[in-house]
């Protein structure tokens, strides 16, 4: 099921960039600081958000990052994320109001509409005159593996800060294998649920899962087994 998330960090995950930032240059910006293949361990279920292009979104989801790639196999299950920062703000505000954009390959829904992609807006805190997040999409359904190129945008006004691209391919039976194995350590996501009248629940991001959590790694999966080293939650 389609869905484009994001979430806010509650503490520097990139303070060692902050490093490399020229400190005369107060002007707004942005930066992708990680990129790839992420895994759901968990979710509140599928819920209907009109904002999508599909209509559909998980509630809750708690995701782990998987390995550092702009390349994404069409493979049910699998997310494409990226983490982002943007600094220095003018005025200063506690939060900002942004547009998140993505354009996708021509896909068909069920209903026989054709989506390449959504545009809405989102309101992000910000700490310390910046602000840090995750945002993404998910592969869930058979009519969303589509191949060609994935692009994510963050806009301030009228400022593109952030812009990644993916490009999804279909992978061959040895690398679905192996994925799969990941993938099955998680991605517990629930039937249908009601999303409730509160519009505010659909804005119910994720969180994002950084250490071990029950489960063994597969033998071989080194890129997983970096990631699960040091246990650690990332909370909205």
């Amino acid at each position: 099921m389609k869905y484009l998330i994001s979430i806010i960090l509650t503490f520097s995950l990139v303070a060692c960039d902050r490093a490399g930032d020229n400190p005369n240059d107060q002007s707004l910006q942005g930066k992708v600081t990680k990129q790839g293949i992420y895994r759901l361990v968990r979710s509140g279920g599928m819920v209907n958000n009109p904002k999508t292009s599909t209509g559909k979104a998980i509630s809750k989801p708690v995701v782990q990052w998987v390995k550092t790639t702009d390349r994404i196999p069409l493979i049910k299950g699998v997310r494409m994320y990226l983490q982002y920062r943007m600094w220095y703000f003018p005025d200063l505000p506690a939060y900002v109001d942004l547009r998140r954009v993505v354009k996708h390959p021509a896909m068909t829904l069920p209903d026989g509409t054709v989506s390449t992609g959504s545009d809405f807006m989102i309101k992000r805190k910000v700490s310390s005159n910046q602000v840090m997040g995750y945002t993404g999409y998910g592969l869930d359904e058979d009519y969303e593996l589509v191949e060609g190129n994935w692009v994510i945008e963050l806009w301030y006004q009228d400022k593109k800060l952030i812009e990644q691209t993916f490009t999804t391919y279909w992978p061959d039976k040895e690398e679905i294998a192996s994925l799969n194995q990941v993938l099955q350590l998680g991605n517990k996501v629930m039937g249908q649920v009601n999303a409730g009248n509160k519009s505010k629940n659909s804005n119910r991001w994720p969180s994002v899962l950084v250490g071990k959590k029950d489960s063994a790694v597969p033998a071989g999966v080194t890129d997983v087994q970096k990631s699960l080293e040091k246990p650690m939650i990332i909370a909205p």
